[in-house]
């Protein structure tokens, strides 16, 4: 009794491990759409270099003001010669169709050294930065802004032309 009851079990196991053993394995596959765009390049032009003109010195140090609505103004111990020309830096981007780009100019907090030509080492700053830069690319893929900025004069600066440069970067966002 004892072996028919083994050889049950054992007939048992023999016939069910096949069954688990053999069922189907079920697979399937989607297909993945690709896509990509590609953009023009975006690009910037300086079309007219930040001029601050010709500045009177004084005993006391002073400011030269050049504002995004194309005005100059002057304060403390700096005079602005009205008859000399003066220009906040001009700039035109070009990329793709109505994109949106952002600007990088010098932080309101920088400070831009400008060096006398010529000169021992004398400097003035430039601090201040502002710009008003649209947000996005013209329909035709263009667009224009200003960049102002303030000149910072010492007391008693020396006479001379002075020189620095700055940088501006756009980025499609």
């Amino acid at each position: 009794m004892k072996n028919v009851f083994v050889s049950v079990i054992a007939l048992a196991i023999i016939i069910l491990l096949p069954c688990r053993a053999m069922g189907q394995v079920s697979s399937t596959a989607a297909s993945v759409g690709i896509d990509a765009k590609v953009i023009a390049p975006i690009s910037i032009t300086n079309t007219t270099a930040l001029n601050f003109g010709t500045v009177s010195r004084s005993t006391a140090s002073g400011t030269v003001i050049l504002a995004l609505d194309g005005t100059r103004s002057s304060t403390g111990g700096a005079t602005v010669l009205s008859s000399s020309s003066f220009s906040a830096a001009a700039f035109s981007v070009t990329g793709e169709n109505s994109a949106t780009y952002s600007v990088t100019t010098p932080k309101s907090t920088d400070v831009v050294t400008l060096t006398r030509q010529n000169g021992n080492g004398e400097t003035m700053t430039v601090t201040n930065f502002i710009n008003n830069s649209p947000t996005s690319l013209s329909e035709a893929g263009t667009a224009t802004f200003l960049v102002g900025a303030t000149l910072n004069l010492g007391a008693n600066q020396i006479a001379g032309n002075y020189t620095g440069s700055f940088s501006v970067t756009v980025a499609y966002q």
